[in-house]
C-alpha cells in the first residue's frame, strides 16, 4: 500500500492550531487542577475557603454566653481580647499588623482591611466584661491546625501551582511549533547557501513542514536549476570563445612569420633612407603584433596566464632592461625618454609579468606622446613597497579612461587616438599589480598621463661587493 504523504500547513492553520492546542492543554490542566482540589477538600486536607466565615456567627455566639473559651476558638480565627479602654489584655493569635487592624474594627471602622486577603471582624463581648475581636478571611485552611501552622497558605500555593502550569504548558506548545519554524527556516538557510556557494548541481532537498516555506524552497530549487543552466551554457560559450581566440592566436603566427621574414630579407638590401624607415617600421609593427597575440594567448590559456613563481632580482638589472624597451619605443617616435635614479634594492616579483606589464605603460605612452615629447620611468620605493610609473606629455586620459582603462578589451578611448588601443596592455598591467598585492592607478597630471603600479611588495638592500 503506498505511504500516504502529509501536506504542508499554511502559516494561518498553523498559528490556530498553537492557539487552539495551548488553550485545551490549560484547560484540561485547569480540570485536573479543580478536581484536585475538591478531592483534597472531600477528605478533609483542606477546608472551603468559605469556612470560617460560615461559623463566624456560631463562634461569636458561644463566647458571648461562655460555652466557648478564647483558647477554644478554631485556629483558622484570629482573635485578641481588649478590655474596656481598648487596652490588650489577649494578644490571641494576632501578630502587629492584625491588631491594628483589631483595634480599627473596635473604634468602629467597618471596611475590610488587608493586603493580600481582606480582613472581616466581628466585635463581641464576653462574659467578664471584656472585648473579643474575631478576624477571618475567605482563604482555604488545611484540615489540621499543625499543617496550618507549618506550611505555605494554601490557597496561594495552588493558585501558584495552576499558573506554573499553565507556563509549563505554554513554554513546551511555544517551543513545539516554533521549532516546525526553525526546522523550515534551516530549510531555507541551507539552500540559500547552497545558491551562495554555487553547488548547482545537488538538488534541494528536505520537505517543509509549513506550505509557504515549502512554496519558497520549490522557488529556490527552480531558480538553482535555471542558475544551472545559465551558468552551463555561459561556461560552454566561455570556452567556445576561449577556443575560437586560441585558434586564431595559433593562425596569425604564420602572417606574421612572413611578415618579419620579409621584413628582414628586405632589410639587408641597399635601401634609401626613406625605405630603410619604413621596413623598420614593419619590424617594429609585427613584433608590436606578436606581442599582442602573446598577451591573447595567455588571456586565453587555462594553466599560461601568468608566471608560476616568484624570482629574487636586482631592480637595477630589472629597470636596465626597462630603459632599453623604452629607448627603443620613445626613438622610433622621436620622442625623448628619461629613467629616473633606481634604488639599489633586491626584490622578489614574477619577473615575466612585471617586464611585460611595464613595457605595456611604456609602449602606451610611446604611442601617445606626440614628437618632440618626453616619456619618462620614475622608480621608487618605501616600506610599504614598490611604485613604478611612466608619465608622457600626451593628451592624458578621459574620463571615461581613468574609470575603466584596466578593462580588457577596452578601446573606446578618443582622447588617446590614432594607432592602437589600450584595452589588452592596461588590462595585463592591472592583474599584474594585483597578483603582487597592489594596484595600478591611472591620473591626468598637468602636462599628459601617469600610470602607476603600486606593488605590495619586500624589499632587501643590495649588497655593495
Amino acid at each position: 500500500m503506498e505511504k500516504r504523504v502529509k501536506r504542508p500547513t499554511g502559516l494561518t492553520a498553523l498559528f490556530w492550531r498553537y492557539l487552539i492546542t495551548t488553550g485545551v492543554a490549560m484547560l484540561l490542566l485547569a480540570v485536573l487542577w479543580w478536581i484536585g482540589l475538591t478531592t483534597m477538600m472531600r477528605f478533609g486536607v483542606v477546608y472551603p475557603a468559605n469556612t470560617a466565615a460560615g461559623g463566624v456567627d456560631t463562634v461569636t455566639q458561644a463566647l458571648s454566653t461562655g460555652e466557648l473559651k478564647t483558647s477554644e476558638i478554631p485556629y483558622y480565627y484570629r482573635w485578641a481580647v481588649f478590655d474596656a479602654d481598648g487596652w490588650i489584655q489577649d494578644q490571641g493569635n494576632m501578630d502587629q499588623r492584625h491588631l491594628d487592624y483589631a483595634r480599627a474594627a473596635l473604634a468602629g471602622e467597618r471596611n475590610p482591611q488587608g493586603i493580600l486577603y481582606s480582613q472581616y471582624h466581628r466585635v463581641t463581648q464576653l462574659p467578664n466584661g471584656t472585648t473579643c475581636v474575631i478576624q477571618y478571611d475567605y482563604s482555604m485552611p488545611y484540615g489540621a491546625e499543625v499543617l496550618q501552622r507549618r506550611l505555605p497558605e494554601f490557597q496561594t500555593c495552588a493558585m501558584a501551582v495552576l499558573l506554573a502550569s499553565w507556563l509549563l504548558v505554554g513554554v513546551i506548545s511555544t517551543r513545539h511549533f516554533a521549532g516546525l519554524l526553525r526546522r523550515d527556516a534551516a530549510l531555507l538557510s541551507n539552500a540559500t547557501q547552497a545558491i551562495a556557494q554555487r553547488r548547482l548541481d545537488l538538488p534541494i532537498t528536505g520537505r517543509a513542514k509549513v506550505r509557504e516555506f515549502g512554496d519558497t524552497l520549490s522557488a529556490m530549487d527552480d531558480l538553482r536549476q535555471n542558475l544551472a543552466q545559465s551558468l552551463e551554457s555561459q561556461w560552454g560559450m566561455e570556452q567556445q570563445r576561449r577556443l575560437e581566440l586560441s585558434v586564431l592566436t595559433h593562425d596569425l603566427k604564420t602572417p606574421l612569420s612572413v611578415i618579419s621574414g620579409n621584413a628582414e630579407l628586405l632589410g639587408e638590401d641597399a635601401l634609401t633612407p626613406g625605405q630603410r624607415e619604413s621596413v623598420d617600421a614593419i619590424l617594429r609593427s609585427a613584433l608590436r603584433v606578436q606581442d599582442y597575440v602573446a598577451q591573447l594567448r595567455a588571456m586565453t590559456g587555462p594553466d599560461a596566464v601568468f608566471s608560476q613563481e616568484k624570482e629574487a632580482v636586482a631592480l637595477p638589472e630589472l629597470a636596465e632592461g626597462w630603459r632599453e624597451v623604452g629607448q627603443y619605443l620613445c626613438g622610433a617616435k622621436q620622442v625623448a625618454f628619461r629613467c629616473s635614479e633606481v634604488p639599489r634594492l633586491e626584490v622578489a616579483v614574477y619577473r615575466g609579468d612585471l617586464d611585460r606589464a611595464v613595457s605595456n605603460l611604456l609602449d602606451n605612452a610611446a604611442r601617445y606622446t606626440p614628437a618632440g615629447g618626453t616619456v619618462t620611468l620614475s622608480i621608487s620605493a618605501a616600506e610599504s613597497g614598490l611604485t613604478i610609473a611612466v608619465e608622457d606629455t600626451g593628451p592624458g586620459f578621459s574620463s571615461e579612461a581613468l574609470t575603466r582603462g584596466e578593462q580588457a578589451f577596452y578601446t573606446s578611448d578618443t582622447s588617446r587616438p590614432k594607432e592602437g588601443h589600450m584595452g589588452m596592455g592596461l588590462f595585463f598591467a592591472g592583474q599584474t599589480a594585483k597578483r603582487h598585492g597592489g594596484s595600478l592607478h591611472l591620473v591626468n597630471t598637468e602636462h599628459g598621463a601617469r600610470a602607476e603600479l603600486v606593488l605590495q611588495i619586500r624589499w632587501n638592500l643590495l649588497v655593495v661587493p
